[in-house]
């Protein structure tokens, strides 16, 4: 077993989370995970990199957690466990069953867990085990009964339905039918 540190992210925007329930698309017991995309976080970056340099050496050559988006500066950071992280709100207090809101690509997140090496067939690297998920602003599906659009000025409007337009789409559809 390699090394095993302690880890905290800044706050970042989750992309293609499974917090809420695993991912079972590739592994039947599922994976919990997220990315997020972070605008600094070169201090991780150095911790993870130490870490593997104090594992395997200045010279070999290992996988990292992470990768820098060139076009937005961004570090794209991935996380994942096949343990449910525990849940916080973004005051510091732990969530539990109901409490816990959707996280969808888009949430305010931080997390942390354990940065850990790893040597598998050949491949070493450095790994982010997911243990906990501060949630700061979460974006999920709502519970509003308008889930449209905000109104647009000058834009098409559709003509109220009306009882008689719609008995004459009724019509319609009966005489395509016939024709069957």
């Amino acid at each position: 077993m390699g090394q095993r540190l302690k880890f905290t992210s800044p706050s970042g925007t989750a992309v293609y989370p499974h917090l809420n329930k695993p991912d079972t698309q590739f592994n039947p017991d599922g994976v919990y995970k997220t990315d997020l995309a972070i605008e600094d976080c070169q201090e991780l970056m150095d911790m993870a990199h130490n870490l593997a340099v104090d594992e395997f050496g200045a010279k070999a050559k290992f996988k990292m957690p992470f990768k820098v988006d060139e076009e937005t500066g961004q570090t794209l950071l991935r996380v994942k466990s096949k343990y449910a992280p525990k849940i916080y709100d973004s005051t510091g207090e732990i969530l539990v069953g109901a409490q816990i809101p959707l996280m969808w690509g888009g949430s305010t997140l931080k997390v942390g867990g354990f940065m850990t090496t790893y040597t598998v067939s050949g491949t070493k690297g450095v790994s982010l085990q997911l243990t906990k998920v501060q949630v700061i602003n979460p974006v999920g599906g709502g519970t509003s009964s308008n889930d449209g659009f905000d109104s647009v000025e000058g834009g098409y409007v559709a003509e109220e339905i009306t009882k008689e337009a719609f008995e004459d789409v009724v019509e319609q559809t009966e005489a395509q039918a016939d024709k069957f």
